[in-house]
């Protein structure tokens, strides 16, 4: 059996939740790493700097505050080394982790999970030596 980290990223409502993106890596540590990038790609698409090459002149308008602020919340969390230590340990301990932020209506979730996948190529191997 080979170890590996399966991690996602999603998005939703009541009634929808789109996967945003997956990997599967060889270890908490990267799958960890993986997150922390989606976290900040997130944060950027819903709160992107106003000053980016990439945004249209007066494309963004200022928000009045929100009650909940999942971009602030994605970053912090993305920020946070011991929120690291604590799902990397959680990970690591083969235990899953999950990171869920609202803004209004939507929910944004963060997700690692270990695996154990088959190493069939060992066992097809000791076939053709036999």
């Amino acid at each position: 059996m080979t170890a590996r980290v399966l991690a996602e990223v999603y998005a939703g409502d009541a009634r929808t939740t789109v996967h945003l993106g997956g990997a599967l890596v060889a270890s908490p540590r990267l799958a960890l790493r993986w997150l922390r990038g989606q976290a900040e790609r997130l944060a950027n698409g819903l709160d992107p700097d106003p000053g980016a090459p990439w945004i249209p002149r007066a494309a963004l308008r200022a928000m009045p505050p929100a009650e909940r602020d999942a971009p602030a919340e994605l970053r912090a969390w993305a920020a946070d080394d011991k929120c690291q230590g604590e799902a990397l340990h959680r990970i690591a301990s083969g235990g899953e982790f999950e990171f869920v932020v609202r803004d209004g209506a939507c929910r944004y979730g963060l997700t690692a999970r270990p695996l154990r996948i088959p190493d069939f190529t060992r066992k097809a191997g000791a076939l053709i030596n036999a």
